[in-house]
C-alpha cells in the first residue's frame, strides 16, 4: 500500500503540505517541520499560489532531489489537462511519486486501477453527490481531493456550510477524503473538519504564503491542532 493511503487510512488526520513553489528549500523545510506528505506541480498555472509551474524536463533536477531525501511521501499535481497529464504518468511513476494528483476530468485511464502509484481524484463543483458515490465505490479513484470550490470563492474564510459539503462527501465516499485549503483554513478549524469524517487536510498557499518561516510556523500549529484530536482506536 501506497505511504499516504497508510496514513490516510491510520491516523486521525493527515497532514498534506502543498508546495507554494518547487524548491528544494522549501520541501526540506516542509518535512522538518512536520508535513506527512509533500506535494509538488508541474505542466500548470495554479489558482491558489499564482505561479506557473514548468514542464517535467524543466522541473526534474528539483523534483529528483526532493525524491531522493523526503522521508515523507511525495505526491505530483501532473497537469490541467488529459493529454499533458498521460504524457508524463509513467515518467513520473518510475521516479517514484507516491501519488499523482489531478481533477477527475483530467486524470487519464492510464492512472486508474493500478497497482504501482495511487491518485487523488479531485472534483469540482461540477460533480454530482451521485457521481462521486459511484467513483469512490469503483476502481477509478484511490484518494478523493474536495477541491469543490470555483476559483472566485478562493480564501475566503471557512463557514459552516462548508462543513456539510465536506460531510455529506466524506459520508458517500468509501475512500479516504483530503481536504485542500481553497477556503481560509485555521489550525482551530481542524476539529471540525475531521468530525466530518475528512482524512487530510492539504495546506497551501492560501494558508501558508511564499515564506518559509510563515510556512514552517503554520504546519507547526496544524500538526499541533491534529496532535490533539483523539486517536483512532
Amino acid at each position: 500500500m501506497s505511504r499516504i493511503l497508510t496514513s490516510l487510512k491510520t491516523k486521525p488526520m493527515t497532514l498534506v503540505v502543498s508546495l507554494p513553489e518547487n524548491t528544494y528549500e522549501m520541501a526540506k523545510a516542509a518535512w522538518e517541520a512536520g508535513a506527512d506528505a509533500i506535494k509538488v506541480h508541474i505542466n500548470l498555472f495554479h489558482n491558489a499560489s499564482l505561479v506557473k509551474f514548468g514542464t517535467l524536463a524543466e522541473q526534474r533536477p528539483i523534483l529528483e532531489a526532493i525524491l531522493r531525501d523526503c522521508p515523507v511521501p511525495v505526491g505530483v499535481v501532473a497537469g490541467q489537462d488529459t493529454k499533458t497529464s498521460e504524457a508524463v504518468i509513467e515518467e513520473l511513476v518510475e521516479m517514484g511519486f507516491d501519488f499523482i494528483s489531478l481533477y477527475g476530468h483530467h486524470m487519464p485511464v492510464s492512472l486508474t486501477g493500478r497497482s504501482d502509484v495511487v491518485n487523488l481524484f479531485a472534483i469540482d463543483y461540477s460533480y454530482s453527490l451521485e457521481e462521486v458515490k459511484t467513483i469512490t465505490n469503483s476502481f477509478i479513484a484511490d484518494i478523493l481531493e474536495l477541491s469543490i470550490l470555483p476559483h472566485e470563492e478562493y480564501g475566503l474564510r471557512l463557514n459552516a456550510r462548508d462543513l456539510g459539503y465536506y460531510l455529506t462527501f466524506s459520508q458517500v465516499s468509501s475512500i479516504p477524503t483530503v481536504l485542500p485549503s481553497q477556503r481560509l483554513l485555521y489550525p482551530s478549524d481542524v476539529k471540525a473538519i475531521a468530525k466530518c469524517g475528512v482524512k487530510g487536510i492539504m495546506i497551501g498557499a492560501i494558508v501558508m504564503g511564499h515564506d518559509i518561516d510563515k510556512m514552517v510556523s503554520q504546519i507547526k500549529q496544524f500538526k499541533k491542532a491534529i496532535a490533539e484530536l483523539p486517536k483512532k482506536e
